[in-house]
């Protein structure tokens, strides 16, 4: 068999890691609603007047919480003191009382007329407060950060001046004010100590950077509060935050690290314990420690990731197993992608994974589930690589079976264009390689030249030009597979395809007729490469290549080599061309044993009929009668005789005579009769079956052939054969009348027997028939009594044939 390159097995490329899930922001305070110290301090002790007496009442009712008597004490002091010194701290105290009824619209103009009209007053700050907090619960944000501005400035209390800083914020988060909101954010966490806002207020502005992906920025605000917060939740919020963006920084052993701090804290929400552990699996995915992945996923499966981030997890874990090679487990957790988050991203992708491990699994449905997903996916995602790629897998998969037919349809959809760079000479090859093996020739030829240019210095061009010109040599292209061929041998003489291109050099010139170069192609062939699996084809190739140059000599030995490297495929052809080779040379005894020793390694073998015929004459003219009768025995069609030469069954019979086989021979001799030959033929042919009945005791059918021979044949040496041939049978029945105690009848038939003999014995001259009947007749003689004139013979042979010796 022609030595062929092992074609690469193609495989898919993998995929990029996933980026890192991020977390939903944390829920938003409330906006405050009280000033912590909104009662504006007491005014200094002064001489009392009758407005302070009035002033003092009011305050007397509002003490006492009597909302509105007071506000109708301090309304009629501004009634009658329009200009009083306590005008400012009265307007504030009605809109307090207003705002303790929760008359919030008459309140908030009080507070206003205070802020407008006494900006320096004591109670302008806190009504700025108030009206800040009225503001934002009307979602007038833009308003409420001007009043809690306001307050920030006048205020001499830190407590105030927090408070309205935080809200600021607030209101300017509802305004989408970034850059205002961390402004001000920055201000409270400016204060480090006695700051009740400030941990809620680095988790906002550590949110904020966030959200602007400032990571260098967000990180150290949440790694403070994971280390310095007392407030568990937050440290739980600001640990997935933290370890977000350890993530996205590629730092997977911190993110880790905080991942693990949120997952094993009871205050974290269930929702973020699922982002907990996607992103634990994401770090270690990205680490590349699939087996920690694994081990993690089982560990919490408790634990239920939020939304889309469910399935990207679980197409990790999958990945995880299949880096792993187990890859009927990924193959599971694919399938549990598909079935719970169908028409997702992450359900086509895990389509795919599940159809590349399938491919990996050598899994004999692969090319059904590849078709089933290019018709699903196809009409989705017509354009991604993920459906040029499970074109490719079914490719591959026929083509690693051998099933070229399909692979090269198979092959025929892929969009090698769309496959990733490194996949697309593999494909080009192995595409060529089944269109050639598919019969497709000229796909092939175009294929492999396509391969041939568009990679110039890849590894398999050797390869493909052998490829090419074993397909241009099936299309009966033979010069352009040639040069294929001879290009291979000159330009890559030491790859395995210049092995091959030898080994096909000589078969072309085989094909061609020429035997000098089929010799030339398989002795370089053998040279180069010594240890071919080819040798035995090579050594056939030498061999036929000498035998039509008519060198036997040379062609004798490669052909003997052929079947001793492989007698399973070369026994027949090399050992027909042995024996032609022995039978053109005309060397019986060779042409004999080549012919035996091919037909104890195949007892069913066939020998051409003309060698045979040619072999057995030779041996029966050398007297080899045993051999003569093996060979033409193997030449002769017993159940069809009449396809058989006559001269085949003569001879045969001739032989088996010789050898005593006397059913044999007359059963050949039959057959021979039976082609009507002339005469002359004929009659020597009863003479031998005469004789082959005589050794069988057959003797008056014996003498029947004799009588029938004798009627046409009136003279020559067959006429005395056939006349010593009755005398035999006489001499045979006279013996056996002896031995049954018939004497008298013994002595007649041995008188006949004498009287048979003296034809050929006085009458006819013949160095092998006269000293014979004269022999035989003095034996008759002498048993029938007649000793002179036995003894008269016996003088008659001596003096006529003295070197003839009895048989």
């Amino acid at each position: 068999m022609a030595q062929q390159p092992a074609p690469p097995r193609a495989l898919p490329v993998e995929d990029d890691v996933p980026k890192a899930i991020p977390v939903s922001p944390p829920p938003k305070a409330q906006p405050v609603t009280e000033d912590p110290k909104s009662r504006p301090a007491a005014p200094p002790v002064k001489t009392k007047g009758p407005d302070d007496d009035m002033f003092d009442f009011a305050t007397l009712a509002y003490d006492r919480q009597e909302w509105g008597m007071a506000a109708q004490s301090y309304a009629k002091y501004l009634q009658q003191y329009p200009s009083g010194r306590q005008v400012p701290d009265a307007l504030y105290r009605i809109g307090e009382c207003y705002m303790k009824q929760n008359q919030l619209k008459q309140a908030a103009g009080y507070y206003e007329e205070v802020v407008n009209r006494y900006p320096a007053s004591e109670g302008a700050p806190s009504s700025a407060y108030r009206l800040g907090a009225m503001t934002f619960n009307d979602s007038k944000f833009a308003d409420s950060a001007k009043f809690f501005s306001f307050c920030e400035a006048k205020t001499k209390s830190a407590a105030v001046r927090l408070a309205a800083a935080y809200n600021k914020s607030r209101a300017y988060e509802m305004l989408k004010d970034k850059a205002k909101q961390a402004a001000a954010l920055n201000s409270v966490i400016a204060v480090k100590t006695d700051n009740p806002y400030r941990e809620t207020a680095l988790l906002t502005l550590g949110s904020i950077y966030l959200g602007e992906d400032k990571k260098t920025e967000a990180l150290p605000i949440f790694d403070e509060l994971v280390k310095t917060s007392s407030d568990r939740s937050i440290v739980a919020e600001a640990s997935i935050r933290a370890a977000v963006l350890y993530a996205e920084l590629k730092k997977p052993d911190e993110s880790i690290a905080m991942f693990e701090k949120a997952l094993r804290m009871p205050e974290t929400s269930e929702q973020n314990r699922g982002i907990s552990l996607v992103g634990i699996i994401q770090a270690l995915y990205a680490k590349g420690d699939y087996d920690a992945v694994i081990d993690y996923f089982n560990k919490n499966s408790e634990v239920l990731p939020p939304g889309a981030s469910r399935a990207k997890m679980l197409l990790l874990v999958g990945h995880s197993y299949r880096m792993r090679k187990s890859y009927a487990r990924a193959v599971e957790v694919y399938l549990m992608i598909e079935q719970y988050h169908p028409d997702t991203d992450e359900a086509f992708e895990a389509g795919y994974w599940k159809l590349y491990c399938f491919y990996l699994l050598n899994d004999k449905d692969l090319g059904e589930f590849a078709t089933a997903f290019i018709t699903r996916q196809a009409p989705k995602h017509p354009d991604h690589e993920y459906l040029s790629l499970a074109r490719l897998i079914r490719a591959d998969f026929y083509f690693n079976k051998g099933d070229y037919a399909q692979a090269a349809q198979s092959y025929n959809e892929v969009s090698i264009e769309k496959l990733p760079e490194k996949l697309r000479p593999g494909t080009l090859f192995n595409m060529g390689w089944a269109q050639g093996e598919a019969g497709r020739h000229q796909e092939a030829v175009g294929t492999f030249t396509r391969f041939i240019n568009e990679n110039p210095g890849h590894e398999f061009l050797p390869k493909a030009y052998a490829r090419r010109g074993l397909a241009n040599r099936d299309a009966r292209d033979l010069p352009k597979a040639k040069a294929d061929f001879e290009h291979v041998t000159k330009e890559f003489p030491k790859s395995d395809a210049c092995e091959l291109s030898w080994l096909q050099l000589g078969f072309i010139a085989m094909e061609q007729k020429d035997p000098k170069a089929t010799v030339t192609a398989f002795e370089t062939l053998l040279k180069k490469f010594p240890n071919t699996t080819a040798a035995a084809q090579a050594y056939y190739g030498i061999g036929r290549g000498y035998f039509d140059q008519k060198i036997y000599d040379k062609a004798v030995p490669a052909l003997r080599r052929s079947i001793e490297i492989d007698s399973k495929d070369y026994l027949e052809k090399s050992s027909q061309l042995l024996i032609l080779c022995d039978y053109a040379r005309q060397n019986a005894d060779k042409l004999s044993k080549t012919i035996d020793s091919y037909l104890q390694s195949k007892p069913d073998g066939q020998v051409s009929p003309i060698v045979l015929k040619w072999l057995g004459l030779k041996l029966y003219s050398s007297d080899d009668f045993k051999r003569a009768a093996r060979f033409l025995e193997l030449a002769v069609t017993p159940q069809t005789p009449e396809n058989t030469e006559p001269v085949v069954w003569n001879y045969l019979g001739m032989a088996q005579l010789q050898n005593q086989s006397y059913d044999a021979s007359i059963q050949a001799t039959d057959n021979f009769l039976k082609s009507e030959p002339d005469t002359a033929a004929r009659s020597r042919a009863l003479l031998t079956k005469g004789r082959a009945q005589l050794g069988k005791g057959l003797f008056d059918e014996a003498d029947k052939v004799a009588q029938d021979a004798l009627q046409v044949v009136k003279d020559g040496k067959l006429q005395a054969e056939l006349l010593t041939l009755e005398g035999d049978i006489y001499a045979a029945q006279g013996d056996k009348l002896a031995a049954e105690g018939q004497k008298e009848a013994a002595i007649a038939k041995w008188k006949d027997a004498a009287a048979k003999y003296a034809v050929p014995s006085q009458f006819f001259d013949d160095p092998d028939v006269t000293p014979n009947a004269l022999y035989r007749a003095a034996q008759v003689l002498e048993k029938a009594g007649d000793s002179a004139k036995a003894k008269q013979m016996l003088q008659q042979l001596q003096q006529r044939y003295p070197k003839y010796q009895p048989k």
